[in-house]
């Protein structure tokens, strides 16, 4: 017997089986000091818990406590509490994780609500806030009305343009007959571009007055000799038109093709002024004699030697000078 156990001690002793034995002493005295310390953890008391309800943490989870009347198995010390309570559904789950859970459906609810209606309510939202005008501190929206525009300021007229009228007699003087005593036919307001005596003889021409109405002016259609104190334009060697002043008196001797010689006579007798609109002014003229200037155009004598017509009345002036008011 001895033999025997001498030889289990020299097993036990030996180099490479000592760690296993070592290691097998260390695990049993483990297991009995475990044993010791559990079963007088279980004997204690378990904490009580609060009168709210509000369940206690135990190693950082949420559980909820014992109560006298109900064990739970979830508690870590819960063994004298089952030994003398009823039992619970494991699957059912505790009444904190069955609230955690409908809060959590709550809030994903929610938000998924809020998403949905987002997209839809921010245009509107983005346009009415685009639409109307910024709100005063109050909150209250201020006058969505268009502030009145200022009007416009009148346009001022046209300065008013003088307008010039010319009086004329015309006709021939018989054979000695004093030209005081003769019977000359009358042209009040005569016409620009009327041809005297008649289209179909056609003599002279009214063109229209010069600066400031200072005098008549007539192209020379017909071929006649002059008598009188007209002026020549534009010269006396070359005289392609005639100036008559208010007064002034011009005769005109024609041959006809047969040799007879007839007397015209040209009187002026007033050159008058008066003030016009703008629109009065176009009237006038374009009120001239169509017969005349088709007249003119055909025989080549619309240019004047000297003069032209103002742009802004149709006035006659100095050709290379600044144009005068009126007509």
């Amino acid at each position: 017997m001895s033999a025997f156990l001498n030889s289990v001690k020299a097993d036990l002793l030996d180099r490479r089986i000592a760690p296993l034995v070592a290691l097998g002493v260390v695990a049993v005295l483990f297991a009995i000091g475990y044993v010791a310390l559990g079963g007088g953890s279980s004997s204690s008391t378990p904490p009580t818990s609060s009168a709210s309800g509000v369940p206690a943490v135990a190693g950082g989870i949420s559980v909820s406590q014992p109560t006298t009347s109900k064990a739970v198995a979830e508690t870590t010390n819960g063994v004298a509490e089952q030994r003398r309570g009823f039992a619970r559904n494991p699957f059912a789950p505790l009444p904190s994780v069955a609230r955690l859970r409908a809060s959590e459906k709550t809030k994903t609810s929610v938000a998924s609500s809020t998403a949905a209606s987002s997209p839809s309510s921010s245009p509107s939202s983005s346009s009415s806030s685009s639409s109307s005008p910024a709100s005063s501190g109050s909150g209250t929206p201020q006058n969505s009305e268009p502030a009145p525009s200022t009007p416009a300021k009148p346009s001022t007229p046209a300065k008013p343009q003088p307008v010039y009228d010319v009086a004329v007699l015309f006709g021939v003087i018989p054979p000695e007959t004093p030209a005081e005593s003769a019977q000359l036919t009358p042209y009040e307001n005569i016409k620009l571009f009327t041809a005297l005596p008649s289209p179909q003889l056609p003599l002279i021409a009214y063109r229209g007055v010069t600066a400031k109405g200072k005098s008549a002016t007539f192209t020379l259609v017909g071929e006649v000799i002059l008598h009188g104190g007209a002026v020549c334009l534009p010269s006396a060697s070359q005289c392609q038109a005639i100036g008559l002043k208010a007064g002034q008196t011009e005769q005109l001797e024609y041959l006809t093709p047969g040799g007879q010689a007839i007397t015209y006579e040209l009187r002026i007798v007033s050159i008058s002024s008066k003030s016009a609109s703008a629109a009065s002014v176009k009237g006038l003229l374009g009120n001239s004699s169509k017969a005349g200037r088709e007249l003119l155009r055909r025989e080549g004598l619309m240019a004047l030697p000297g003069l032209r017509y103002s742009t802004e009345a149709g006035l006659l002036v100095l050709s290379g000078h600044a144009a005068f008011a009126g007509h």
